[in-house]
């Protein structure tokens, strides 16, 4: 089943929610390394370039699930609690907005002297222009408090995930594991 329907997540969400996971948690792991080298430390000028490139990737992987989402059945939720399905709703949005913010505001940084932002030496990404310096700090302070706002959200993600699943005892986190097809459920 690649398509969501009204009860499941089918393959193309599936992968792209976890392989967003993954890049997600790489990313910020890798961020957060960044920030204790210091300048002759190898990973000093490497882990920039691994940084960029993937951040690129999770740019275009959010963009296609936000387009997938808007253009394709969501399932339907599994309680009929109003508020713990609203509180669901705000985390998802709030993580697309603020990876948004953190991946837009990580471009403007990398390209902020007018140069490409490099994906994987495969090609350029061109800059919009250059930035003051105060600029460039604002920017580097909402991508690293975005970051970190990331993981608080993420945190309530998979805690609401773990709630559906081991108090609720209900399909919220099997169906995001694997496809199944509504007649599947029916038997």
């Amino acid at each position: 089943m690649l398509h969501d329907s009204k009860k499941n997540y089918g393959s193309i969400s599936i992968f792209l929610h976890w392989s967003s996971a993954v890049l997600v948690l790489g990313l910020f792991g890798l961020g957060l390394y960044m920030t204790s080298l210091g300048y002759y430390d190898a990973w000093y000028h490497k882990g920039p370039w691994w940084h960029v490139s993937f951040g690129l990737v999770l740019f275009v992987l959010t963009l296609i699930r936000l387009i997938w989402r808007l253009c394709s059945q969501t399932p339907q939720h599994l309680r009929r609690d109003r508020i713990s399905n609203s509180a669901a709703t705000l985390v998802k949005w709030l993580l697309y907005i603020t990876l948004l913010a953190v991946m837009v505001s990580g471009y403007l940084i990398n390209t902020s002297k007018g140069q490409p932002a490099s994906f994987f030496d495969w090609f350029g990404i061109p800059s919009i222009g250059s930035f003051t310096a105060n600029t460039v700090d604002l920017l580097g302070e909402i991508h690293f408090w975005g970051a970190w706002l990331i993981i608080v959200l993420v945190v309530l993600h998979v805690g609401g995930a773990l709630l559906h699943h081991f108090v609720w005892r209900d399909r919220t986190l099997v169906r995001m594991l694997k496809p199944t097809t509504d007649d599947a459920l029916n038997k």
